[in-house]
């Protein structure tokens, strides 16, 4: 098997000016410094943008335009020329005109923040145009499914697969395992990286026959706690509890539990079958296969909360407000644009007349007020 070239230039590689700056931007400050400009982004939003920064630097390193400018202004090595090579490099790559558009972002959001005067109008507008030459390789609107119509898929699919073996085995265990993911997510739109690393004994906790989840502000994108309870009906009930007892012992390659050993469970809800806690890449594509099989189009993560916020605008538009903060979302803009891509929106004057009605007044709405959200009702027909 060849060795992968490299794309890459790691942080500590990096010219000594670039470092400075981009540490300085990070930085959360002290009484002496000011916090830095990225400083309130989330680890996996600096991670990905320190490794396109890094793909950056790669590109002006292997055309030897690194050499002579290592001590300049980061936004100096920017110029028609330098971002030309730099994007014939990554479509020699082979990378889709989308990723492209996703690397230009990047440095374009690592420049702003490393040097927050700099003029980024021909950045910007590069990276605008290879956006609009990205040929959409999906559709939204067609794959934006009712939440209820996902979750009643995945129970018929799980009910078909206990009917189908006597003996639980590893194949019927992980297919089981990605369609309570996908109906869970469905039902509790969290952010992937959120939804991969629950954990039994720490967000999830079993009290007085209800499950809670509270997943603390430092592991949220917005910085804010969010809590709430998965559907206590007998039909999520029942197909929770066998993934607990029976599906994930599988998984663990361990004995199978009865329900009084439910409450104790502890460690990573989502395995894969070598015992370990799925990766947040894992976990993606087990949801986009998942559901491309029950419902007959790819949807991932990230679409499912479209589904969940497009549920809200049809049926109780009222209730936006409580979408936007049990999504996760700083502002109610953010989930406005969520509800703007669905094909839902044909009753769209209800929808505009209650948001102005909570522009004026605000109501209070608390992430954990799920119950009422139309996309956590479904019907028991357990």
């Amino acid at each position: 098997m060849s060795k992968k070239s490299p794309t890459s230039i790691c942080f500590d590689l990096w010219p000594d000016r670039d470092k400075r700056l981009w540490s300085a931007a990070i930085s959360n400050g002290d009484f002496l410094d000011p916090a830095g400009a990225a400083s309130h982004w989330a680890a996996a939003t600096k991670t990905q943008v320190q490794k396109g920064y890094g793909k950056w630097i790669f590109h002006l390193d292997a055309e030897n335009l690194l050499s002579c400018a290592k001590t300049s202004k980061p936004s100096s090595r920017v110029n028609e020329n330098s971002l030309r090579s730099f994007i014939t490099r990554l479509e020699a790559q082979g990378l889709a005109s989308q990723t492209i558009a996703s690397r230009l972002t990047d440095l374009t959001e690592a420049i702003r923040v490393m040097e927050p005067s700099a003029d980024l109008t021909l950045l910007k507008k590069i990276s605008s145009n290879m956006q609009l030459r990205a040929s959409p390789s999906r559709k939204k609107n067609s794959r934006i499914k009712p939440p209820h119509e996902i979750w009643q898929a995945c129970l018929c699919f799980m009910r078909e697969l206990i009917i189908s073996s006597a003996t639980p085995h590893m194949v019927q265990s992980s297919r089981y395992r990605d369609a309570l993911a996908l109906g869970l997510l469905a039902l509790r739109p969290l952010r992937r990286r959120n939804s991969s690393n629950l954990i039994l004994g720490q967000h999830l906790t079993l009290e007085h026959g209800i499950w809670h989840c509270v997943i603390p502000g430092e592991e949220t994108k917005d910085g804010e706690a969010i809590a709430f309870t998965l559907p206590q009906n007998h039909a999520f009930m029942h197909v929770f509890n066998r993934y607990l007892t029976t599906e994930r012992q599988v998984l663990l390659k361990q004995p199978l539990l009865n329900l009084e050993a439910v409450p104790s469970l502890r460690g990573p809800l989502w395995l894969t079958n070598r015992c370990k806690i799925m990766s947040d890449h894992a976990f993606y594509y087990a949801i986009v296969r998942i559901s491309t099989e029950l419902l007959g189009a790819p949807i991932n993560p990230h679409l499912l909360r479209d589904c969940a916020a497009s549920a809200i605008s049809s049926e109780a538009p009222e209730n936006i407000l409580a979408a936007s903060r049990i999504l996760g979302h700083s502002n109610l803009t953010t989930t406005l644009s969520h509800y703007e891509q669905s094909s839902m929106l044909a009753a769209g004057a209800n929808l505009m007349t209650t948001i102005h009605e909570i522009q004026t007044i605000e109501p209070i709405a608390e992430k954990s007020e799920t119950d009422r959200l139309p996309f956590h009702h479904f019907k028991d027909v357990m």
